[in-house]
Parts: C-alpha cells; structure tokens; sequence
C-alpha cells in the first residue's frame, strides 16, 4: 500500500460503502497520534467502542472527558445531534453536542473523526462549531477526517476541500458525484477487497490502493 503523509490540519475524507475498510484505515492512519477525538455516532459495540480502549481511548458519552483525556471516543447519540432547537440552549441534550464540539475546538493540534458524516456533517443543516472545526480548524492545526458510506447528503465543504481523499469501490451514482466535487474522475478498473483510490488535492489522478493492514 502506498504511503500518504497526512499533515496537521489537513483535512481527509472517507467515502465507500457499509464494511468496505473505511473504519479500519482511519485507524490505521491514527496509530500515531497523541491527539485524537473520534465523533462516534454510530456507536456499533464491535466497531469503536471495542477498538478504543485497546488502543488508550476512553469511551464515552461524556463530553467533558474531551478536555481531560488525549484519546477519546466520543460517542454522540442521535437524540443529541437531533436536538437542533437545543444546541444553543444548556438545559436540553442538543447542548451537549455544542459543548463536545467547542471542547474540540479548544484542544488544537488534534485529529478529529466525524463518523458518520451524513449524521455530524449533514448538508444544510451542519452546526456552526463543526463547520468552524472543518474551515479554521486548520490554523489550529486541527486535522478534520470525515467519513461516510454516502458521496451526497454530506457538508459538501469536506468533499470539495479535503486535502487527502480515500474512496473505496462505490456505486456509480457515488463516483459521478465525487468526480463532480473533487474535479477527477475516479477510475473505472475494480479495486481488491479493502483496496480504494486516493486523490491528493490540486492533482489529476487518482492512485490505486491495496488493503490496509487489519487493525479494527
């Protein structure tokens, strides 16, 4: 597998379908880093959850534990990121979601995982810290990964400008929409299982992956 150096506040999008090796590339990506929060809001038992702590993450639904622990999973549930009419408010649970978020934007120098994008980073309707997090978080050196089993219903703003892009063996619908976004068309050729292509910004193709190690 090739080798792509991702550099701090740098963001990366992660687009394939269910089971695919999106999970396990992130992971494999983040071995290194000192610094990382996992916005986990899928918060499958075999996935993250059982990932982090072999790994030195705390768990939890806890957003306070995101200024106090240097590797977190931040498990978000879908009450919270639906609670639009509380996020400005401390009473109702959509506070806790503006609170995790600011508590990101205070770390700096950090890798942040919003997984699922179509729930942390829908289009239209993102909340403004996570939009901060993904257009200034780079002057930070705040490092937005994204990702996603869909290319549409997401904060275009991730797939337009993210530095590194993976995309695993998608749909055609899927790859018209990338190529569209990221101005390259993906290739037609089929990838090997948990193979993908890379795209860096600002070049004119995409490079053939194979598999990641297995790590999740």
């Amino acid at each position: 597998m090739a080798l792509h150096q991702l550099d701090p506040g740098q963001p990366a999008l992660f687009v394939g379908p269910m089971r695919s090796g999106k999970s396990n590339l992130i992971a494999w990506l983040l071995d290194d880093h000192p610094s990382v929060v996992i916005i986990d809001s899928k918060r499958h038992p075999d996935e993250w959850a059982a990932w982090g702590p072999k790994h030195a993450y705390q768990v939890t639904q806890d957003p306070a534990l995101i200024s106090k622990k240097p590797k977190v999973v931040w498990q978000v549930p879908m009450e919270v990121l639906l609670d639009r009419g509380g996020w400005d408010k401390p009473d109702r649970l959509g506070y806790q979601w503006t609170d995790g978020l600011r508590r990101v934007m205070h770390r700096g120098d950090t890798v942040v995982v919003f997984d699922e994008l179509v729930h942390v980073l829908p289009a239209g309707a993102p909340h403004p810290c996570a939009v901060q997090i993904l257009t200034q978080g780079g002057a930070y050196r705040l490092s937005a990964w994204g990702g996603s089993q869909y290319a549409n219903r997401v904060e275009t703003m991730i797939v337009r400008g993210a530095v590194h892009a993976f995309c695993f063996q998608l749909q055609p619908f899927d790859s018209k929409l990338i190529a569209e976004k990221r101005g390259v068309p993906l290739p037609d050729e089929p990838l090997a299982p948990y193979g993908f292509h890379y795209h860096l910004t600002n070049t004119d193709a995409w490079i053939p992956n194979g598999a990641a190690e297995h790590v999740l």
